[in-house]
């Protein structure tokens, strides 16, 4: 177990403070200063980190309906800051990634598929649109992708890159906005769906 500013257990039990404030996971549950987030409820989730030589920084943020919170801490050189953050960084991904994202990802999939619209992304940063044809940028006028054009998806650098095939991604997203973090999971499966298609046999 670290100690400090970072705790974790052997049962995955994760603990930072960090700006007078506390973030709390244990279970599928986060606790994000006095607000309580289950991760089998949550509808948004956003993630990302930035790392240098000597200081690194991560950001968490669950959201469920109005209810949303970010929660952001920093280490520096010194002991083991670093390793403890990278750690307690890797488990809280780990965490959201197994208990939340597969969920959200499904649902907007599920969304898409009957005709709505599921936009990925903002809060400031570059949005991606995606709905039953293909995938665009949130702006007016932009050109689609369609669903047999992506050739693949990463993440990288704090960003969601789309690829066509070109030398540079083709659509763009920061980590930081809503649900970005789970547009490859959706475009998976939409890509799947695409090729399985009665038109595509």
């Amino acid at each position: 177990m670290a100690g400090g500013k970072f705790s974790f257990t052997g049962s995955g039990e994760v603990r930072v403070r960090s700006g007078g404030r506390t973030l709390a996971a244990a279970g599928d549950v986060i606790v994000i200063g006095d607000r309580i987030f289950r991760l089998a409820e949550v509808d948004r989730v956003a993630y990302h980190a930035a790392a240098r030589p000597h200081q690194a920084s991560y950001a968490l943020g669950l959201a469920r309906g109005p209810v949303r919170s970010r929660f952001v801490f920093d280490a520096f050189r010194g002991g083991s800051e670093l390793e403890d953050a990278r750690e307690t960084w890797r488990r809280l991904v780990e965490l959201v990634e197994s208990a939340a994202c597969p969920r959200i990802a499904r649902t907007a999939v599920d969304a898409i598929t009957a005709g709505a619209t599921a936009r990925f992304g903002g809060g400031g940063h570059p949005r991606i649109a995606a709905d039953a044809e293909g995938l665009r940028r949130c702006r007016w006028f932009a050109p689609k992708v369609p669903w047999s054009g992506v050739l693949g998806t990463d993440l990288r650098a704090g960003q969601v890159r789309v690829w066509t095939g070109g030398p540079e991604p083709e659509l763009v997203a920061a980590m930081a906005g809503w649900n970005a973090v789970v547009l490859p999971r959706v475009i998976g499966m939409m890509v799947a769906q695409e090729k399985e298609s009665p038109e595509n046999r």
